[in-house]
């Protein structure tokens, strides 16, 4: 490949991965929030952080994002060798099993948004855009 067609491809995935990252990010806040706040409900135990942070960052699109990113880290952190499960016991409980079909829609679009702003940094970088 020359150094002009990467460059286009640098291009279009910067422009491909911002683009698709917003619109991820908007459903996950609107439309997939509602899946979140069920997981949420489940693994909130009274006094635990994940309790405390509901009432704290409230309902609105920076809270709702933020809310998103917690459970995503209960479910990520908790499969850490020897930190995880406390980190678990401090967020919050599973006590009872969560659905496999529940718990991604949570970690999926994180996970893919994650992906494509390193996409987005990654082409960037390429481009020379931090220079």
């Amino acid at each position: 490949m020359s150094e002009d067609q990467l460059t286009v491809i640098a291009e279009v995935t910067t422009v491909a991965s911002l683009g698709v990252g917003i619109i991820l990010m908007f459903l996950m806040v609107t439309f997939f929030f509602r899946k979140t706040k069920e997981v949420e409900r489940r693994i909130a135990t009274p006094g635990k952080y994940l309790d405390n942070m509901r009432i704290v960052w409230g309902n609105g699109p920076i809270g709702r994002w933020m809310r998103v990113s917690n459970v995503y880290v209960f479910f990520v952190f908790r499969n850490l060798p020897r930190i995880g499960p406390r980190i678990e016991s401090r967020l919050g409980d599973e006590n009872e099993p969560l659905p496999l079909s529940l718990k991604l829609w949570v970690i999926v679009p994180l996970t893919v948004y994650g992906v494509l702003m390193f996409l987005f940094f990654f082409s960037g970088w390429y481009l020379g855009a931090f220079d």
